[in-house]
């Protein structure tokens, strides 16, 4: 009488390691570049952001501003002659930075403490602007406006 066999066969483990792989590659190719995902998540949020502040502006006649700096932003309310701070700044995730462009020449953010980048004005427009979000090596979106239209994606 032959003793049963323990163990797997060569073709059992081979077939196994192949379904790892295959479960991996999807895992992969469903997560994506993390940096990418965040940076257009990030993206779309400043729009919504920039739409809010339009409408708001719009309907309480008051002017707004979006001061930027690499790694955060923060919304600002012009009360009197002064910008004041309105709500606390907003920090982006690691590894994101900002970059903004002007008249297609690039603006140095962190200069004139206190005073906006952005305006967002009660009369509907907003500066014109060209904004991305990248990391240290290279851009990874764009959002703009020509200062009558909303921000958009720059694909």
């Amino acid at each position: 009488m032959r003793q049963a066999c323990r163990g797997f066969t060569l073709l059992e483990l081979m077939v196994v390691m192949v379904l790892i792989g295959v479960l991996l590659g999807m895992v992969g190719l469903a997560t994506g570049n993390h940096s990418a995902s965040l940076a257009r998540q990030e993206a779309n949020g400043l729009i919504q952001l920039l739409q809010t502040l339009r409408e708001h502006a719009v309907l309480e006649g008051r002017e707004y501003g979006l001061r930027l700096e690499p790694e955060g932003y923060q919304v600002l309310r012009l009360e009197g002659q002064a910008w004041r701070p309105a709500g606390s700044a907003y920090r982006l995730p690691q590894g994101l930075q900002l970059r903004l462009a002007q008249t297609g020449q690039a603006s140095a953010l962190g200069e004139r403490p206190g005073q906006p980048h952005l305006l967002i004005l009660s009369s509907d427009e907003n500066t014109a602007f060209t904004l991305h979000l990248q990391t240290d090596q290279h851009v990874l979106i764009s959002l703009s406006s020509d200062g009558l239209s909303e921000a958009a994606l720059d694909e």
